[in-house]
């Protein structure tokens, strides 16, 4: 396997960072600098290019938390290219840092290797993925996209992947959960404030809009704190949707339960951590769940991960995070499709659920791209253990 990294000179400031990379990269590949590599001589290997906000040359402030990230994704996304090489296959991989500026990943996407490639990992946000899907369009290049979820692309692209399901994708998954355990329910769609626009709760309100016989409501976050005990009709049962990421959110909201005379069941779309700080005795009473795209069972990780675990902290000295299990998945489903297919197009495996460690692949195209729909409904079981709800 080899790796082609585009170098420049890191800015003062940063040397522990680059220490940490070069650690990792000079441990498990070899470099060849971008500037040798701008003609790719025939070869078999499949060649993929990860454009990746590594803030290399700017490790501080806001960048910090999104360069550790990208690092965990990387190294989990290389660990899992070097077991399938084990299993026969040739990868050229060519990592870019495009520092979270569109006019550098511009840039990237000018060199003549990129028009070469069997795959681009593509790097975060809008913008820059419209810039992606526009040259996957030109140059007929399948392109992933990792952690953003787009809706709506134009043009429209049977090349371009959203690996992170999309707000639609969830809100219809919800729906299926509600449609499948409890129609009878009456749906209650919580409208947090600052939390509102991050989930998919306008999703759910414009998908319920569209179905018949349904009975629902939304309630804000000041209707809930000024509320009393009559403001929900009595004895009726409720399945809540709730959208918040912190502690605070979560105990406006059973605060408010608490006071109703009526039955509930939350699905929040709450971060595990914050899902395991809300009392046992709440989880129990509110029946809360959440919908989450990746899920690893802690009662099986200690053996599926025993190796991963291991190999992660020889290259970094660390445990490794969830987004090294997202990058490990990752790269397991590509590398995989590689193998199996020698190429990357949904025609081969669209509908068919692929899972690894902590993710669940479902492919389905929409009129714009290809969306994953594998998506998890978790509770936190007796053992305080996140567990999957099986449900017809």
């Amino acid at each position: 396997m080899t790796l082609v990294q585009n170098h420049r000179q890191l800015s003062n400031g940063n040397n522990r960072l680059f220490k940490k990379v070069l650690i990792f990269i000079f441990g498990m590949i070899t470099i060849i600098p971008s500037f040798s590599a701008s003609k790719i001589e025939a070869d078999s290997s499949y060649k993929i290019a990860l454009i990746l906000p590594l803030h290399l040359h700017q490790y501080s402030g806001i960048n910090v938390n999104r360069t550790n990230i990208m690092l965990d994704y990387y190294q989990g996304f290389y660990l899992a290219l070097k077991e399938y090489e084990a299993h026969g296959l040739r990868m050229k991989v060519f990592v870019y840092d495009n520092e979270h500026d569109t006019s550098v990943t511009k840039a990237i996407l000018q060199k003549d290797e990129l028009k070469k490639m069997d795959l681009i990992v593509t790097p975060i946000a809008d913008d820059h993925l419209h810039l992606l899907n526009h040259f996957s369009s030109k140059y007929q290049i399948p392109v992933f996209s990792p952690f953003t979820a787009i809706d709506s692309l134009f043009p429209n692209n049977p090349l371009f992947f959203n690996a992170a399901p999309t707000k639609k994708a969830k809100a219809e998954f919800f729906y299926d959960y509600y449609r499948k355990t409890n129609p009878s329910k009456v749906v209650l769609i919580v409208k947090n404030n600052s939390d509102w626009e991050k989930g998919y709760g306008f999703e759910l309100l414009t998908l319920l809009g569209t179905k018949s016989a349904i009975d629902y409501r939304l309630i804000t976050t000041e209707e809930m704190i000024k509320a009393d005990s009559n403001f929900l009709p009595k004895w009726k049962h409720y399945i809540v949707y709730h959208g918040s990421e912190d502690a605070k959110g979560v105990k406006v909201l059973t605060t408010f339960l608490d006071k109703q005379k009526a039955f509930f069941e939350i699905v929040g779309e709450y971060k595990p951590q914050t899902f395991k700080q809300i009392a046992d005795v709440k989880r129990k009473k509110y029946e809360i769940k959440i919908i989450s795209s990746d899920f690893t069972n802690p009662l099986d990780s200690a053996i599926l991960l025993k190796d991963f675990k291991l190999n992660y902290r020889l290259i970094s000295n660390l445990n490794p995070s969830r987004y090294s299990i997202i990058g490990h998945d990752q790269a397991s489903f590509i590398s995989h499709t590689f193998l199996k297919y020698d190429r990357f197009r949904a025609n081969d495996f669209s509908n068919e659920p692929h899972q690894y460690y902590a993710t669940r692949f479902l492919f389905k195209k929409d009129r714009h791209c290809n969306q994953n729909k594998g998506l998890f409904i978790l509770k936190i079981s007796d053992l305080e253990f996140l567990e999957e709800v099986i449900y017809p």
